[in-house]
């Protein structure tokens, strides 16, 4: 999954995460929570989105950041909190 760094959402422990134990937040501790549901057959894997970008249509057919990483199948999930004031 996919994830971008927004405090206090998600966090790093340290500057090049490695583990899931690597990430704090909100999300995080909510997907711990959800996976550990009986009958939750889950597993999964965060990884920082490469280019820190939430995801923009850069051409027609490109898009970056997280939505870019699922639409080319580099991941199948992006986490984010997304709130307009």
């Amino acid at each position: 999954m996919s994830v971008w760094q927004e405090p206090p959402y998600v966090q790093l422990k340290k500057d090049r995460p490695t583990s899931n134990e690597d990430f704090v937040g909100y999300i995080p501790d909510l997907l711990v929570k959800l996976a550990s549901q009986p009958g939750c057959d889950c597993n999964f894997t965060l990884k920082l989105v490469e280019d820190g970008k939430y995801g923009v249509q850069e051409t027609n057919l490109e898009w970056s950041g997280m939505i870019g990483e699922v639409i080319s199948g580099v991941r199948i999930l992006n986490v984010s909190i997304c709130f307009q004031l």
